[in-house]
């Protein structure tokens, strides 16, 4: 495989593949490989005039700019992961010639190595759990003897001890539900474990990046086996059908280029980083 970068161009990296991987015949981007010992870099030719350092600064400002760009790089990844394992680049990552980018591969071909060697035929996948609190607190609260206990003090307290005792109440109810959300955690996971050869607990995400009423309480990333796909979706629907009750949506989504596990030190930086 060669590449071909014209006047006035930059290669854009999609991410590296091992040597001997077809490339796609992608409808989204013309892709083309830069090789180098064992592995090779899927790239785009692009115009510098539009991938430029100044113009990237502003135009990553802008969302009407970087959502189709976004859309297209999680597009062409997916369509290179149909032919095999890939270390996914992060978005813009740059490089102004094919040579610059090989100095890159051969600063980081081990790293490399290991890095695909890891997913060879896995895929990572996402799983999100979320939370109706008022549910979820009226299911692990009914039985509760303290709860209750305050429930029959406040009915016959003045109105001034009666306000101290829902206020006890209310402390009580977020407290036996926390402690139930962890232990459907731990539960989860346990569920998950003897289906993915990894998982990775990120962050939480809030009600404006989820765009649900519910709060986020779990936000895996797993790294399942191909072969293991079928038993991971027939996993999440018996999770979904036991927590659905207590006020708990769980969300299976992917597969997914696997960002997640792919450490740092994996990734190639662009052209300017280094």
């Amino acid at each position: 495989m060669t590449v071909e970068v014209g006047s006035g161009q930059v290669l854009y990296l999609y991410g590296v593949v091992p040597q001997g991987q077809p490339l796609p015949a992608s409808e989204v981007a013309p892709l083309q490989g830069v090789p180098f010992s064992s592995l090779v870099a899927v790239v785009e030719p692009v115009p510098l005039s539009e991938f430029s350092t100044e113009t990237l600064e502003q135009r990553l400002q802008c969302i009407d700019w970087v959502a189709p760009l976004a859309r297209r790089h999680s597009a062409v990844l997916n369509d290179v992961m149909q032919h095999g394992p890939v270390v996914p680049a992060r978005l813009c990552t740059l490089f102004s010639s094919a040579d610059a980018l090989i100095e890159s591969l051969a600063e980081n071909e081990q790293r490399f190595r290991d890095a695909l060697s890891a997913l060879r035929g896995r895929e990572e996948w996402g799983l999100k759990v979320f939370c109706h609190e008022e549910t979820l607190r009226c299911t692990s609260c009914s039985g509760d003897a303290q709860v209750k206990a305050l429930d029959a003090a406040a009915a016959t307290a003045s109105p001034g001890q009666a306000f101290v005792v829902r206020k006890r109440r209310d402390a009580r109810l977020a407290e036996v539900a926390s402690a139930r959300i962890n232990e459907v955690m731990d539960e989860i996971l346990d569920a998950l474990g003897s289906v993915a050869t990894d998982i990775r607990l990120r962050s939480l995400l809030s009600g404006a990046a989820t765009g649900r009423r519910e709060a986020m309480v779990m936000n895996a990333a797993l790294l399942v086996d191909i072969t293991a796909s079928i038993a991971l979706v027939a996993t999440t629907e018996e999770l979904v059908s036991r927590l659905c009750e207590e006020g708990l949506v769980v969300e299976l989504t992917g597969p997914w280029p696997p960002y997640s596990f792919c450490d740092d030190d994996s990734a190639v930086p662009s052209e300017e980083a280094r």
